[in-house]
């Protein structure tokens, strides 16, 4: 039995030693742990790069890879601190050896690429770096950025456009990247990619009128100006055709595309119309004719505006909204005649002030006064003060009055108006005006004194209360009163001119604070240096400090420049007045000084130049007369 059992066992044994496999033991090769002193001054250095103490970090990892110089940490965790001291040109060979180790390690290729970019100036390498990056982690976009911008610097346009169609092929990309690359696109003049992005984004966004938007302006810039402009209607379509701050870009874009004859004759003749297109087109192109001051733009517009008018007369020639509306175009391009006639077809389905106004209107433009004149007294006559038209009826005639120098009948129509309209701020100061020229300050001042608390909430009606109220006061001999209205002012305005000027001039007259006087002037003449009345003021103060070779000089500029514009301006403006008297007074400060200054002839020059501007001035006739007493004496 134990024979037996020991067979058995021996049997057994070897049935599994036989179906056991093999093993051949070799050795694995074990990575090297890091040199003890290694890790010691890379703990150090991380430790001072905490607390932002880069030299001394550098000190620590320079000795750390003395003991271990196989550690892609410690050369990359090397060029990083020398990057951030701008040592660009000692990190380069640091982050070259830390890739050689670790070649896949992208954010230590970013360090090696700063390093070249900005130290060695190495911009060809610096690219292989980027394009690396690229291959390593095609979702970084900061790397293609990087590209763009090199390229662009360079003005690689084909190497941009590869930089962007890599972009684009990125598997997953999301919309704002593809949108980025479209800009670029458009920006590069490659405007069929552009257009294929913003299709295909709105395949899946097809409400996103932003980006239908930027498909119109690509279009457009491409040459498709049918698209373009269908694009264009579909926005304004879905927001009513109403002009909003959003879709004002959309209707300058419309409006550039009407400007083209072709074009808005295609709008005009289409079947069937668009007529809540073509009726808020002549409203917009309305508003533009009036927001324009180039001439030749406000002449297009307008152009523009009389052939969308045109066209909806055609069908509804007695329409009179549309007759009004073509008759104030005409009007504010001057077609006065065109204008006048356009109104009396549209007062003849049924008369209406507004249309009347512009009748008026259209004779003050052409400064035929009488005719004028006639249309707003009857209008005068017939409106109540509680309609709509009574402020600018009331303004119109005062204004027609004030024209022809009727001052006295402009004042009572602005009389009646406060009489009828007490709260009305702006009929009581022109009230006031009315006083002002007929120079009669004592009856203006207290006009315009109410006038500041109720125009407090509108500094530049205030403004100009202010500075009438302080001329008045000046003129009315409340000097130290006037003085302080015109501090007020400059308060509020410090640049205000016209009130530098009057103040400093007031000073020099009385030949006080006269530092102060001419700091006011020079700032008024900072804002106008040629203005004729500012230059004497600052000859004048010249004068009273007894500076006459410069109070010569700056009359004689002053005096230049106010007889060129006096040869300039019509004889019947009503600012020859205002011109005549400058120069008489400038004609007399030239004449003082010359007198100071001993040039008898010259001083006698200035004087008789005076008083041809101001015959009735007896003290410019009698320093003429001591003048020839003052020069025989001295001969």
């Amino acid at each position: 039995m134990r024979y037996t059992f020991l067979c058995l066992l021996t049997l057994l044994i070897g049935c599994a030693t036989a179906q056991q496999p093999q093993i051949s033991l070799r050795s694995v090769p074990k990575k090297t742990p890091p040199h003890p002193q290694a890790v010691t001054h890379f703990l150090r250095a991380r430790f001072a790069e905490a607390a932002g103490q880069r030299d001394q970090a550098i000190s620590e990892l320079r000795a750390a890879v003395q003991y271990d110089s196989t550690s892609a940490t410690l050369y990359s965790a090397l060029a990083r601190n020398l990057n951030a001291v701008r040592r660009f040109q000692d990190a380069v060979e640091p982050a070259r050896r830390a890739i050689q180790i670790d070649p896949k390690n992208v954010q230590t290729r970013w360090l090696y690429y700063h390093a070249l970019s900005r130290g060695l100036r190495d911009t060809t390498t610096a690219i292989d770096q980027l394009n690396t990056i690229v291959r390593l982690a095609p979702r970084d976009l900061s790397a293609y950025n990087q590209l763009l911008q090199i390229y662009n610097a360079r003005g690689q346009r084909s190497k941009v456009i590869t930089v962007l169609d890599s972009i684009v092929a990125i598997p997953g990309q999301g919309a704002q990247e593809k949108l980025f690359a479209a800009e670029n696109y458009h920006r590069l003049r490659a405007f069929d990619k552009a257009a294929q992005i913003y299709r295909a984004i709105l395949e899946a966004d097809p409400n996103n009128d932003d980006l239908l938007f930027q498909l119109g302006i690509t279009q457009f810039s491409r040459g498709d100006t049918l698209s373009a402009e269908q694009n264009f209607r579909r926005i304004i379509a879905r927001r009513d055709y109403n002009v909003t701050k959003q879709t004002v870009p959309v209707w300058v874009q419309l409006v550039h595309i009407y400007t083209h004859k072709y074009h808005l004759n295609r709008l005009l003749e289409e079947v069937p119309p668009d007529t809540h297109l073509v009726n808020r087109l002549g409203n917009v192109l309305l508003r533009m004719v009036r927001g324009r001051q180039d001439h030749d733009e406000r002449m297009l517009f307008a152009d523009m505006a009389e052939r969308v008018l045109n066209h909806q007369l055609q069908t509804d020639p007695e329409n009179q909204t549309l007759l009004g509306t073509k008759a104030r175009l005409l009007l504010d391009v001057n077609r006065t005649a065109d204008a006048r006639k356009t109104y009396r077809h549209a007062n003849s389905q049924g008369e209406k002030t507004e249309y009347h106004l512009g009748i008026a209107r259209s004779y003050r433009v052409e400064e035929n006064w009488a005719s004028a004149q006639q249309i707003l007294e009857k209008l005068h006559r017939d409106t109540r003060s509680e309609s709509e038209y009574y402020d600018q009826i009331a303004f119109d005639l005062a204004r027609v009055y004030l024209r022809q120098d009727e001052i006295a009948s402009a004042r009572n129509i602005y009389q009646q108006a406060v009489d009828a309209r007490p709260e009305h701020t702006g009929f009581r100061y022109e009230l006031a005006r009315t006083y002002l020229f007929d120079r009669n300050w004592e009856k203006a001042i207290p006009l315009l004194e109410p006038l500041i608390a109720d125009t407090e909430d509108n500094p530049e009606f205030l403004e100009h209360v202010l500075f009438d109220l302080g001329r008045s006061l000046e003129r009315a001999g409340q000097f130290d009163r006037a003085v302080a209205i015109f501090q007020r002012l400059l308060a509020l305005d410090q640049d205000h001119a016209e009130a530098s000027n009057y103040l400093g001039y007031m000073l020099a007259e009385r030949g006080e604070r006269l530092t102060e006087a001419k700091k006011l002037i020079e700032r008024a003449l900072k804002n106008d240096p040629e203005n004729g009345a500012y230059l004497d003021s600052l000859g004048w103060v010249y004068y009273q400090l007894k500076q006459y070779e410069n109070a010569a000089r700056w009359l004689d500029r002053a005096l230049t420049v106010e007889e060129e514009t006096l040869r300039q301006t019509n004889p019947n403006s009503p600012i020859v007045d205002g011109l005549r008297e400058n120069l008489a007074v400038i004609h007399e400060h030239a004449g003082d000084t010359a007198h100071k200054m001993g040039d008898f002839s010259r001083a006698s020059h200035h004087y008789e130049r005076a008083i041809e501007f101001d015959p009735d001035n007896q003290t410019l006739r009698e320093k003429f007369k001591n003048l020839s007493k003052d020069a025989s004496y001295s001969e």
